[in-house]
């Protein structure tokens, strides 16, 4: 008897451990974990049932398993475009992706991510597919730029644009070939971003179409996940100043707030601080930079640097390298609860050289380099001599 009771409460527990709760949206805004930075979910499982309201149409293969495509949403209880629940790149059923409309479950653990509450990577049944109609819109980056500001924050337009323009300045690619670049209309940005293509690379002054639904982040238009084409390869010279820690911080803070540099900067100095550690998942790490050890002072980030496992673990205390990206001026304002953030950074996804590994002595005044693109390599040209990215002379 006391086998069998015993076998019963351990069953009783294993079907508990692996129960599955229906609820609706509004039901999940209250079962999410307090902690709203989106690291900690639940211990139940749910599967939450409602209608897309909000998407912006594209799905990308899972970075786990890549027969399996996901997609990125928001869901309510109703029909519409209240936003209460986000699917985080969840498991389509096949390859089509969500539409508004579409009534759907998906099944997770919740997070609270800053207020709202997040499946992330969760499974997704299609319950009733709604009847959806979009159109594919050609726009130049000013009339983009002036749809997307129509749009609520963090909301997707409805129809697909074709967004035509040139690219502004340097661009980054990150460890997917996901390809991010700002474009310009006077003044105003509009920013593609994480977006596939099949060249290697895009170039200042490169004349591109970026296809995918508008979506406004925090007053920046972008088109996020879409697709880039190449219309045309621009003959323009892509820039690199080579400069000290002090000289970066001079050119950054010199942008307005939030804006980046079009040309690179090959920024010498040494590793004072680490910031963020070394992400094997995204193969970056981030840390400060000085130029005097002794006097650290913690105005430069070298932001989300690429490097590999071997490269990182030599980035320590006092390591001296070179940082190439371009710049940006970092601003976030004070809170009640954080600091002002006024800070110059490079932009995510530079590449870094160690100081001992480069054949070029590193110098400050002000002169310039020129990057191309020679049979497939990155030729830098400086004074009538052409180099590798390492620093090796090219012939």
């Amino acid at each position: 008897m006391k086998k069998i009771f015993s076998f019963a409460a351990i069953l009783f527990a294993a079907m508990s451990l692996n129960a599955q709760q229906a609820i609706t949206c509004a039901e999940a805004k209250t079962l999410m974990p307090a902690q709203d930075d989106g690291k900690l979910e639940t211990q139940d499982v749910y599967i939450v049932t409602g209608y897309v309201t909000n998407t912006n149409g594209a799905i990308s293969p899972s970075r786990t398993d890549a027969s399996i495509d996901q997609q990125t949403f928001w869901m309510d209880d109703n029909k519409g475009t209240q936003k209460t629940v986000q699917g985080y790149w969840c498991n389509l059923p096949g390859h089509e992706a969500l539409n508004v409309g579409d009534k759907i479950s998906v099944t997770g653990k919740l997070a609270n991510y800053h207020g709202d509450p997040e499946i992330k990577n969760g499974d997704v049944t299609i319950l009733e597919r709604a009847t959806v109609k979009i159109d594919t819109i050609n726009a130049t980056v000013c009339e983009a730029l002036e749809e997307g500001a129509s749009l609520n924050d963090k909301d997707y337009s409805t129809d697909v644009f074709r967004v035509y323009g040139r690219v502004k300045g340097a661009e980054t690619v990150n460890n997917y070939g996901q390809h991010t670049f700002e474009m310009a209309c006077g003044d105003e940005v509009f920013k593609p971003y994480n977006c596939t293509s099949d060249e290697a690379e895009f170039g200042k002054g490169d004349s591109v179409v970026v296809i995918g639904k508008l979506y406004n982040y925090g007053g920046v238009i972008e088109i996020s996940n879409g697709r880039i084409e190449l219309i045309e390869k621009s003959k323009e010279e892509i820039v690199i100043n080579e400069v000290n820690v002090a000289g970066a911080v001079a050119a950054a803070m010199a942008l307005a707030p939030g804006a980046s540099s079009d040309d690179l900067y090959a920024v010498t100095g040494y590793v004072d601080s680490i910031a963020t550690a070394y992400d094997a998942n995204y193969g970056n790490i981030s840390f400060f930079m000085t130029d005097d050890m002794e006097n650290p002072t913690y105005d430069f980030e070298a932001y989300r640097v690429k490097v590999n496992a071997e490269e990182a673990a030599k980035i320590v205390l006092g390591t001296k390298v070179t940082v190439t990206a371009a710049l940006q001026h970092y601003y976030k304002a004070a809170t009640e609860s954080l600091p002002e953030i006024d800070l110059a950074e490079t932009v995510a996804g530079g590449t870094l050289v160690f100081a001992g590994e480069q054949a070029i002595d590193n110098i400050f005044s002000g002169e310039k380099a020129t990057k191309r693109i020679e049979n497939g390599q990155v030729v830098i040209i400086r004074n009538g001599v052409r180099f590798n990215l390492l620093g090796v002379e090219v012939k």
